[in-house]
């Protein structure tokens, strides 16, 4: 049976063809009792039985179609000496063109006193906020002997009415994304062709002192780092918004949004420390909105120069946002739960704070361990000083160091505008790919239909007509006419 895909699906999907193993959210459920593993097994055929999200699979051609199938996923069952996870994962990745988006293995493991239950799903069938909601359902059915009452829930409505950048109720200004050029200038400064991923737990020092959500403070505290790692008073990132119905788990189409979010901190170093993270926290409850910000602020001209899907996305968890101990009297506990595979942001940054614990995990394809470290410490440190500044007077110059200017474009040659020979080969490579008569300077190619397959055709085009080889992250990176024209001629120059 086929079913349509809807855009956000699409976005992951192409997406993915460009790293086949981006997406996976890998997790371990330890049972610390050990797993009665005919109850499981049965349990899990069920849910696979009766929900259809879990037999979902995507044929992919010119065009992308949702298939249903019948048969269910395999749920493996193994004995291990000693469970080495790492290597499980390895040999459960999931690309998008798999005829199963979700793997099982119910785990006997010999030199523990527990077992485990290892789920991989794909991201374009559950996010780690839904897949949370399974496993707490998955926990009482297999504790009762039952599973819950089979009940497909409607997803909800994609897409919502267009509007204005103003945030509705907030009585604040329009988002501003003037100077991300300079900015995203800066975070390509120590770009990587590796993924890396590094995790650190903590606790602050001390009884840190509570005025403000934690995840303000968080929000502040990373801003103010990514500020000071790469030396400029503009910061942008986005960080998801649970926006959806949270009992939705078993039907597609329903996805965090990643709202915007941008600072300029010169107009804030005089500020005392508390009254930014009050104005921080302020426009973080004025925008969850319930609206689709990505679709309203990709088609707005101020931000098509910014590519959130590449860039920096800060995301908060907490325990009772994604529940760790899915069962205490019984000892059943998800340990893996910054085991995320996210190979296609920049930098994602992730918080897991439950009680005062909290747990940190960073995935880059930009920034090599040494610079990530670097901006972990900066965080950890900043965060302790927000935290304990409780008699007030901190000021943000206290805790950031800036360059005394902004430069133009960060350093990197004025990219080429319309009419210069360079740019106008592009825009024309586009236009013939596309369709598309008169491409504008700074409109995404990716809003323009640009997809996977295309991008293959462009990179291709790309090299006869100029003879660079570039890498696939650059058309992300450089993905208008203008910025792209900028970065082939920063080529030649080189080569020359």
């Amino acid at each position: 049976m086929s079913a349509m895909v809807s855009s956000t699906e699409k976005r992951i999907v192409s997406s993915c063809l460009l790293s086949p193993t981006a997406y996976n959210i890998p997790l371990f459920v330890r049972f610390a009792e050990g797993l009665n593993i005919p109850r499981m097994y049965n349990l899990l055929t069920r849910y696979m039985e009766d929900f259809e999200l879990f037999r979902t699979s995507y044929e992919i051609h010119s065009e992308i179609h949702k298939r249903t199938r019948n048969e269910p996923p395999t749920i493996e069952v193994r004995t291990f000496e000693h469970l080495d996870k790492d290597r499980l994962i390895s040999e459960h990745l999931i690309t998008i063109r798999d005829r199963a988006l979700v793997r099982f293995v119910i785990c006997r493991v010999l030199d523990e006193p527990g077992d485990y239950l290892f789920i991989n799903a794909h991201h374009v069938l559950l996010d780690g906020f839904s897949m949370n909601l399974f496993l707490q359902e998955l926990t009482q059915a297999y504790l009762s002997g039952e599973p819950a009452v089979s009940q497909l829930y409607p997803p909800l409505l994609e897409e919502a009415p267009q509007g204005s950048l103003q945030v509705e109720g907030s009585g604040g200004p329009t988002l501003s994304f003037g100077k991300y050029a300079p900015f995203k200038s800066k975070l390509l400064g120590r770009q990587n062709s590796e993924i890396h991923y590094l995790n650190e737990r903590f606790r602050l020092d001390g009884s840190p002192a509570k005025r403000h959500s934690d995840f303000a403070v968080a929000l502040t505290a990373f801003s103010l780092s990514l500020a000071h790692f790469l030396h400029s008073g503009t910061v942008y990132l986005a960080y998801p918004y649970l926006g959806r119905d949270p009992r939705n788990y078993k039907a597609l189409g329903n996805f965090v949004q990643l709202i915007p979010f941008g600072i300029e901190l010169e107009e804030e170093l005089g500020t005392e420390t508390d009254q930014l993270i009050a104005g921080i926290q302020s426009r973080i409850f004025a925008s969850f909105a319930g609206r689709d910000y990505y679709d309203e602020l990709i088609r707005t001209e101020g931000m098509s120069s910014m590519n959130i899907f590449r860039d920096i996305i800060f995301d908060y968890k907490s325990g009772s946002l994604i529940a760790k101990t899915l069962n205490e009297a019984h000892g059943i506990q998800l340990e893996e739960a910054h085991g995320y595979r996210d190979e296609k942001y920049g930098l994602h940054f992730s918080v897991y704070k439950t009680g005062d614990d909290w747990e940190i995990s960073i995935i880059s394809s930009e920034y090599g361990l040494t610079d990530l470290q670097a901006l972990l410490d900066l965080f950890h440190s900043i965060l302790q000083k927000l935290y304990a500044n409780a008699g007030g007077g901190l000021r943000v110059d206290d805790l950031v160091s800036l360059t005394a200017k902004e430069e133009e474009h960060g350093g990197e040659s004025a990219p080429e505008t319309p009419g210069g020979r360079i740019y106008d080969e592009v825009a024309g490579i586009v236009s013939t790919l596309l369709g598309e008569a008169g491409v504008q300077a700074n409109v995404s190619f990716f809003d323009l239909g640009m997809d996977s397959l295309l991008l293959v055709k462009f990179k291709k085009r790309i090299r006869e007509s100029f003879n660079i080889n570039l890498k696939i992250s650059d058309f992300f990176n450089y993905h208008t006419a203008e910025l792209l024209a900028g970065k082939i001629m920063d080529h030649l120059k080189e080569a020359k």
